[in-house]
C-alpha cells in the first residue's frame, strides 16, 4: 500500500472478488490521512476506528457468515469513498511452498483435460502473489496480484494442487473458497523465514548479509547472469562450425542417458535425428509432437522447421507442428541438445510420439546422434529463490494481516543439499508464520515429499531424511503430514497426479481443521518389540483394520542393521497390523528403517483407506533412552 497523499487505501488483498475469512472476527485494514476517522459497513454491520500517527488503521467484522457476493463500503472523515465489490465471506488458505505447489494446471492439462471444460465458479477464487525478493524488510502489499475466479479463462493459471484442494473443498463445505498461492520453484524453506530466524543460523545469516548489500549483491548476480549467457552464446557459436550433413552420424536407442552411450560427463552440444515416414493423408496436416524432458535444453526442428524449443530440464516438450511442415513419405526430426553440467538425457520412461489426426507414430527406438565438440560445464547461477528471507519479505508477509483457517505447504526439493537441518528450520518456520498471524494453534497441512530418484544418484539419503523431517513436524499441535511416496514418478520432479496429492491434503483439513470423522493419516508405527534377532511393529491404522498391501509382501521396504551400522534387506511376514521382520545378517539389531529410499514402490503399507504408512527411521538405543526418561 502506498499512501504518498494520505488518502483511504486498502491492500490489494482486500480487493475486488476477495475472499473474507468467516469466523468469530475478520480483520480489515489500510490506509488514511494520519488520525483520521474511518467508517466500514458490511451486510448488517457498521463499524469504525481511527487511524494511528502512521495513518494505519484496522478494523474487525464479527461472527460473518459465508456467502456473497456483497459490496463492503469505507469512508473517510474527510469524504473519501472506496466501494469494494464482489466481496464473498468463506474459508481462506494459504498454499505456499515451492514448484510442485506452483505447478499451473496447464503443464497438467493433458492430464486432466475435463477440468478445462467445466463452467466458472464465481465463489471459487485464487489470489497468485507474483514472484518477488526483497531482502532488506518486509513489505506491506504486495506489488502484483490480484484475485481471480476459476473460469475457463483462468484454469490454466491455477496452481493444480491450489485447483483440485479447492475443488474438493467446494463441494465438500458449499461455501466460498478463497486461495492464497504463494509460492515459487526452487525455493528453500529458509527463504520463506524472517530475519529473526535467520540469524539464529550462521550459514543463513552470512548468506543474508550477502544478499542485503544490495550493491555487490546485484554486481554479483549480473556478472553470473552474464557469464552464463556467454556461455550459451559461444556453444552457438561453435554449433555453426558443426557439419550436420556429411559428418558422421553413429546410432543410439533413445531414450536415454548420454553415459548410457558413452558421453559420461559430456557438456556442449549433441544434435540427435531420427526419420520417420507418413502416409499421403498426413501430408501438411497439423499434428503434435511429444518428446519427454531433456537436459538441459533443446531446439527442436521438423524437417527443418523450427517447432519449439524449451530453455531448462523440467517442462515436458509438447511441440506443435503447424500445418505445411509434414510430407508425404520421408520425414526427419532433429533436436539440438544443448547439456551445461554432465548430467544430460533423453528421460526414460515418458511419451515420445507424433500425433497426427487418427496417426500416432512411436518414436522411441532407433535415432542418430552428432556430437563434434564439448566444452567446460556452464557457469552456475545462484537462484534468488534460495536465498533467505527474500521469499518471506517479498511475497509472504503482507498475507500477515488476512484472516485464513491455514496453510498447506509443498516444500523440501530444494532443501536435499542440506538435510539435516531441516527439520529444525521447518518447525522454525511454522512457529514464526504463527506468531506473525497471532494464532498459536494455525493449522499447517505439509505434502511430504513423493518417489523421485533419476537426479538423486549424488544426494544420498537426502530425500528420506528430509521426509523424516516433514514427518517429525506432525509432533507439533495442529500439524498433518500427508504421505505421497506412491503418486511420486521416478523420472519427474514434477508428478502428475496433482490431484490426488490435494484430496490427502483435503481430508487432513476435514479431519484435523473441521473434525470430521474421515481417516486422513496412514498407518503409524505405534509400538515395537524387540527378541533376539525378531523385531515386531505394531502399527495403528486408525480404522483399527489390518494393514494392506498393493504390490509385494510388505517387508520389502524393510531394512535393520547391527552395530555396523550396515543396513540389510529383511525376511518376514504381514499379520493384522502388525509386521515381523529379520535377518539373517543381524544377530543384534541396533536400528530399523522403512522405505528409507528415493522412490520406493514395492511393499508399501496401506491401510483400507488407501493412505500409505510414512517413511521411518529408528534407533533402538534412542529409544530406550526417551522411554526411560533419559
Amino acid at each position: 500500500m502506498q499512501n504518498n497523499e494520505k488518502r483511504l487505501m486498502l491492500p490489494k488483498l482486500i480487493s475486488h472478488g476477495c475472499v473474507l475469512q468467516t469466523g468469530e472476527k475478520t480483520r480489515i485494514w489500510g490506509l488514511a490521512a494520519p488520525g483520521e476517522g474511518v467508517t466500514l459497513r458490511l451486510l448488517n454491520q457498521e463499524i469504525s476506528c481511527r487511524a494511528d500517527g502512521d495513518g494505519n488503521w484496522e478494523a474487525y467484522f464479527h461472527h460473518l457468515q459465508p456467502g456473497g457476493p456483497v459490496t463492503m463500503e469505507l469512508f473517510s472523515q474527510s469524504g473519501e469513498t472506496i466501494r469494494v465489490t464482489d466481496v464473498y465471506l468463506g474459508e481462506v488458505f494459504i498454499c505456499s511452498g515451492q514448484s510442485n505447489m506452483e505447478l499451473p494446471m496447464n503443464r497438467v492439462k493433458d492430464q486432466y483435460p475435463m477440468e478445462f471444460e467445466k463452467q466458472g465458479d464465481a465463489k471459487f477464487r485464487l489470489y497468485k502473489v507474483k514472484e518477488n525478493y526483497e531482502f532488506q524488510a518486509p513489505l506491506k502489499d504486495h506489488l502484483e496480484a490480484s484475485w481471480k475466479e476459476c473460469s475457463p479463462e483462468t484454469i490454466g493459471e491455477f496452481s493444480a494442487v491450489s485447483y483440485f484442494f479447492g475443488k474438493f473443498m467446494r463441494e465438500d463445505r458449499r461455501v466460498p473458497i478463497g486461495l492464497i498461492n504463494v509460492s515459487l520453484g526452487g525455493s528453500t524453506v529458509e527463504a520463506w523465514m524472517g530475519e529473526e530466524e535467520a540469524a539464529m543460523y550462521p550459514d543463513i545469516k552470512e548468506e543474508l548479509d550477502q544478499c542485503r548489500n544490495q550493491k555487490l549483491f546485484e554486481k554479483k548476480m549480473a556478472g553470473q547472469i552474464q557469464a552464463h549467457e556467454k556461455w550459451y552464446e559461444n556453444i552457438r557459436d561453435l554449433e555453426k562450425g558443426m557439419d550436420r550433413n556429411r559428418d558422421k552420424w553413429k546410432e543410439v536407442t533413445l531414450p536415454a542417458l548420454l553415459k548410457d552411450f558413452g558421453l559420461n560427463d559430456f557438456n556442449g552440444v549433441i544434435w540427435f535425428r531420427k526419420r520417420v515416414m507418413l502416409p499421403e493423408q498426413l501430408e501438411g496436416k497439423k499434428a503434435k509432437l511429444w518428446l519427454g524432458t531433456m537436459v538441459d535444453s533443446d531446439r527442436t526442428y521438423v524437417n527443418g522447421v523450427l517447432v519449439g524449443e524449451t530453455g531448462y530440464q523440467y517442462p515436458p516438450r509438447k511441440y506443435n507442428i503447424p500445418e505445411g511442415v509434414l510430407k508425404a513419405g520421408e520425414n526427419e526430426i532433429r533436436i539440438s541438445l544443448v547439456c551445461e553440467h554432465g548430467a544430460g538425457r533423453v528421460t526414460p520412461g515418458k511419451i515420445y510420439t507424433l500425433f497426427a489426426e487418427e496417426a500416432v507414430i512411436v518414436l522411441d527406438g532407433r535415432w542418430e546422434y552428432l556430437s563434434s565438440m564439448r566444452c567446460e560445464p556452464a557457469p552456475g547461477v545462484d537462484l534468488m529463490s534460495r536465498k533467505p528471507t527474500g521469499l518471506y519479505n517479498g511475497m509472504l508477509a503482507p498475507c500477515f494481516p488476512y484472516m485464513i483457517r491455514g496453510v498447506l505447504w509443498y516444500q523440501g526439493e530444494s532443501n536435499d543439499e542440506r538435510p539435516d537441518s531441516y527439520e529444525e528450520r521447518l518447525q522454525q518456520m511454522i512457529l514464526l508464520w504463527r506468531k506473525k498471524w497471532k494464532s498459536d494453534s494455525l493449522p499447517f497441512v505439509i505434502a511430504q515429499l513423493p518417489g523421485f530418484s533419476i537426479d538423486l544418484a549424488d544426494k544420498g539419503d537426502a530425500w528420506p531424511r528430509i521426509r523424516q523431517a516433514q514427518r517429525k513436524a506432525a509432533g507439533l499441535k495442529n500439524v498433518a503430514v500427508t504421505v505421497n511416496l506412491d503418486v511420486g514418478e521416478e523420472n519427474d520432479l514434477h508428478p502428475l497426479n496433482k490431484r490426488e496429492v490435494a484430496y490427502r491434503m483435503f481430508l487432513a483439513v476435514k479431519g484435523m481443521i473441521f473434525g470430521e470423522h474421515v481417516i486422513y493419516r496412514g498407518p503409524w508405527l505405534s509400538d515395537f518389540d524387540v527378541s533376539g534377532e525378531w523385531i515386531t511393529l505394531t502399527f495403528e491404522t486408525e480404522d483399527k483394520k489390518g494393514l494392506v498391501v498393493h504390490e509385494g509382501t510388505g517387508v520389502e521396504q524393510f531394512e535393520i542393521a547391527g552395530p555396523d551400522g550396515i543396513c540389510h534387506p529383511v525376511t518376514g511376514k504381514l499379520k493384522d497390523n502388525q509386521v515381523l521382520i529379520h535377518s539373517n545378517m543381524v544377530k543384534q539389531p541396533v536400528f530399523f528403517r522403512y522405505c528409507w529410499s528415493n522412490a520406493p514402490k514395492t511393499g508399501l503399507l496401506y491401510n483400507e483407506a488407501g493412505l500409505p504408512a510414512s517413511p521411518f527411521e529408528i534407533s533402538l538405543l534412542s529409544y530406550r533412552k526417551s522411554r526411560s526418561g533419559q
